[in-house]
């Protein structure tokens, strides 16, 4: 997946993978009974989900696929990448609103953006 940005450097506004769109700074989204996390919705129906230390993305990602899960009506067990959801976690400095796209796999001093998108069809 490649994220298009506009400058180089310090990265530019997040860009939703799956379609392009600039993403806006994440406020608070229900993800639960009573659960809270930063984040946002894309206008093509991807969410996002913000790790802004770079160190809990696990949970992030756990927080991804619960709402990708309960949209599809299915067990969290039961999702498989690729044809229920999409994902990609880009690097993301939530003080700025930037990313420099596509997360490297370890630890940058950045938080994280893991954006999911679910492309099965709801139960």
């Amino acid at each position: 997946r490649t994220v298009r940005t506009r400058e180089s450097g310090r990265g530019s506004a997040p860009q939703c993978p799956f379609c392009g769109a600039e993403l806006k700074r994440p406020g608070e989204l229900s993800v639960g009974p009573g659960e809270k996390a930063q984040g946002g919705s894309c206008a093509c129906g991807a969410v996002y989900l913000v790790d802004p230390t770079g160190k809990n993305v696990g949970e992030v990602m756990s927080l991804g696929l619960t709402l990708a899960a309960e949209k599809l009506s299915k067990d969290i067990s039961d999702l498989a990448a690729d044809a229920d959801y999409e994902d990609a976690v880009l690097s993301y400095d939530w003080r700025t609103h930037r990313s420099s796209g596509p997360s490297p796999g370890h630890m940058d001093r950045y938080g994280r953006l893991y954006i999911i998108k679910v492309k099965g069809k709801p139960r």
